[in-house]
């Protein structure tokens, strides 16, 4: 009984340790944030290192096995491919991008006139006027032009703001490629670390399906986002011939913007169709619906014959879950979280027809009757079942 006591008393004790450290932690919350964040922040040299070293690993892999390269080789033909990338980008692309965007940023005023003029010369038809005042929309044309041209000059401002911050934390970035070299020398022995600290947490069996998902999760980041970085460069580089033949303004920083938001499924080829348009009315509304016209053709083709020819039927995904994940995924990490919702979906799906599956082949009764048929059949199997019924 003493024993028994001891072991009671015990329990209360760590109990009220517990009670005691959530209180803490909850009235010092904001600390404990800004710790993990300082943290974070010391370490992300390192973070970015292993992304840039996942990044990078394909390709390594491919002077690695198919070239027969021993592995220093293989790291340095990889950096030199990658880094003569990054300086043609700095040399020829992203000047031209900073340009069009001052240039842009310049002759906003100017554009907002010229859209005032539209509106002034709309505004002249009397069934247009009438619409528009029935509507309700007339005490909000003249705002809606002006708070437009302020909101672009924002996110212009923003955008030439951002690309100087990308480039002032370019010691973060040169730091984490060299830890990336050393990554890439000890993958292995650190793939097995990994593993090893998996198994000791979750023992054997947990352990071997975590691993299994993990690598199933590695699978569909290299279909959608590897293949789909293949299919974006293809549409921006179409876009960009397309563009050009058209005359549309500022063609390479569209094409750019094209190409990017590719990477986002369903929604982002729509903003790349938006921004297009307005740059567009900056011109002409003809131009605008040229531009507009233009790019979801080359929306269209992506869609229909490019992107399934590239990814394929392999992952099988619902349009309505896919634009779900892409919400929460980009409300909660923005572009990174953007990226990632489809491979991250796509897992969840696998996870889910398997479970689905088991539950099937356990339930199957339950399956039949309930689950595989629509109301109408059930309806009539219930009716036959009750006719079968033997009457008193």
């Amino acid at each position: 009984m003493i024993f028994n006591r001891n072991i009671k008393y015990r329990d209360i004790f760590i109990f009220m340790l517990i009670v005691i450290a959530g209180y803490i932690f909850v009235k010092n919350y904001n600390i404990f944030f800004k710790s993990i964040k300082g943290f974070l922040l010391i370490i992300s040299p390192f973070i970015y290192a292993l992304v840039i070293a996942y990044c990078l690993n394909p390709l390594m892999k491919i002077f690695e096995k198919r070239l027969k390269l021993k592995r220093g080789l293989s790291i340095t033909f990889t950096y030199i491919i990658i880094l003569s990338l990054i300086l043609l980008i700095f040399i020829y692309i992203l000047p031209n991008i900073i340009s069009s965007i001052i240039s842009m940023t310049s002759e906003v005023p100017k554009y907002m006139n010229i859209v005032q003029k539209w509106i002034n010369t709309a505004l002249q038809n009397e069934d247009l006027y009438s619409l528009i005042k029935d509507v309700g929309l007339l005490n909000y044309l003249s705002v809606l032009s002006s708070k437009f041209g302020s909101t672009l000059m924002t996110v212009l401002e923003g955008s030439i703001s951002s690309l100087f911050s990308a480039t002032a934390s370019l010691v973060k970035v040169v730091l984490a490629f060299l830890i990336a070299i050393y990554v890439l020398l000890d993958k292995e022995k650190l793939g097995r670390g990994a593993k090893t600290l998996i198994y000791m947490l979750f023992k054997e069996e947990k352990g071997s399906n975590l691993i299994n998902w993990i690598k199933i999760y590695d699978k569909m980041i290299g279909v959608y986002i590897g293949t789909k970085a293949i299919d974006s460069a293809i549409i921006g580089t179409i876009a960009l011939v397309g563009l050009l033949i058209i005359k549309a303004p500022y063609a390479g920083l569209l094409a750019l913007i094209v190409g990017v938001t590719n990477m986002v499924p369903y929604l982002g080829p729509l903003v790349g169709e938006i921004v297009g348009l307005f740059i567009g009315l900056f011109v002409s509304p003809m131009m605008a619906i040229t531009i507009f016209l233009f790019l979801f053709i080359l929306q269209q083709f992506d869609a229909w014959y490019l992107d399934p020819k590239l990814i394929g039927g392999s992952v099988g995904v619902r349009p309505f879950f896919i634009i779900l994940a892409l919400t929460i995924g980009g409300g909660y990490f923005g572009m990174a979280g953007m990226l990632l919702a489809s491979p991250t979906i796509a897992t969840m799906k696998i996870f889910y027809d398997k479970k689905v599956a088991i539950f099937k082949a356990r339930n199957a009764n339950l399956v039949e009757k309930y689950i595989e048929n629509d109301d109408g059949k059930l309806e009539e199997k219930e009716k036959s079942n009750d006719n079968k019924k033997p009457k008193n």
